[in-house]
């Protein structure tokens, strides 16, 4: 199968570009940015590609020249924080970055764009936790703002194309190669601090709840989302959630680490509880999360002291 994935450098993407490798398909990747874990020259079937979503031009030619069959969309601003202090930067990256990219991935014959989502910041502070598909979204940052409308105008898109469309809406995702110097990515940010002995910031309160889900599971989302017989829209996550605090506790523990936590200011637009209900996405795709939290943190912890040895 030919698929395209945009934001093939990230921490999902190389993740999901490996998957697909591995499993005998062929893939443009499209990214602005040079990859953190490069491939061997001439790895078979791969095909790197830089440049920017927002270049119409660029993405026309690549998506003329990779024909894919499937398109899985992760090129993104991610982080909530960011969002707040930069809300245009979110609309053109997740919204008008995802039209594009989308149009001429209907125009080259895409049958299939999968498309990534938020299934915790689109839905604000539901009264419903975990929080099923279905549940109005209600954002209350910039971030989840931009992908709400990110799949309204994808519906759009489909229905002028005929380009079957799916989105993954997945819960905090974390997992080894994740990026440990943003704001987005609070296990890879408090692994690479613990290991070394640096200070560690829980911002206040330290009780909000998040529902982590380990990177393999949604990359095997994503695919049974390429792979399924019609689009959906699908949240993507455990159900369980998990405190800052905890989540700071048990990283101690699989790290050694014995210093106590600083307590950061409250940050604009992060929400006190989240977690999702996929039960939606096991009777669509069949998925259901593989790996619990001890299990990838040890992985992640593991993986992120081998880049420090």
């Amino acid at each position: 199968m030919r698929t395209l994935v945009s934001g093939s450098s990230g921490f999902v993407g190389s993740h999901l570009v490996r998957w697909l490798l591995q499993h005998g398909h062929e893939v443009t990747g499209l990214d602005k940015a040079e990859p953190r874990r490069p491939l061997p020259a001439g790895t078979e079937g791969w095909h790197d590609v830089r440049g920017d979503i927002l270049d119409e031009e660029f993405v026309e030619r690549t998506m003329q020249e990779a024909r894919p069959e499937v398109v899985f969309h992760l090129a993104a601003q991610v982080s909530v924080s960011v969002s707040m202090r930069e809300p245009k930067l979110d609309i053109e990256t997740n919204v008008l970055g995802t039209v594009n990219l989308a149009r001429h991935a209907a125009a080259a014959g895409a049958r299939r764009f999968v498309n990534t989502s938020s299934g915790g910041a689109m839905f604000g502070q539901p009264e419903v936790v975990p929080t099923p598909d279905g549940y109005p979204p209600k954002p209350q940052s910039f971030y989840g703002a931009s992908k709400v409308a990110a799949e309204i105008y994808l519906q759009l898109v489909s229905d002028q194309t005929g380009m079957s469309v799916a989105s993954v809406r997945p819960s905090n995702i974390y997992g080894p190669w994740q990026d440990p110097h943003g704001e987005a990515g609070v296990v890879a940010i408090f692994a690479r601090r613990m290991l070394r002995g640096d200070e560690v910031t829980v911002f206040a309160p330290g009780t909000d709840t998040r529902d982590y889900v380990y990177v393999g599971d949604v990359v095997d989302a994503m695919v049974r989302a390429a792979m399924a017989d019609a689009g959906e829209m699908c949240v993507i996550g455990t159900g369980i959630e998990t405190s800052t605090m905890d989540l700071f506790r048990a990283m101690a523990r699989e790290t050694g680490y014995e210093l106590e936590p600083v307590i950061g200011p409250h940050r604009p637009g992060d929400i006190p509880r989240s977690a999702l209900d996929a039960r939606k996405a096991q009777a669509a795709w069949g998925w259901t999360p593989q790996v619990e939290l001890d299990e990838g943190l040890r992985r992640t912890v593991d993986a992120f002291r081998e880049e420090l040895e």
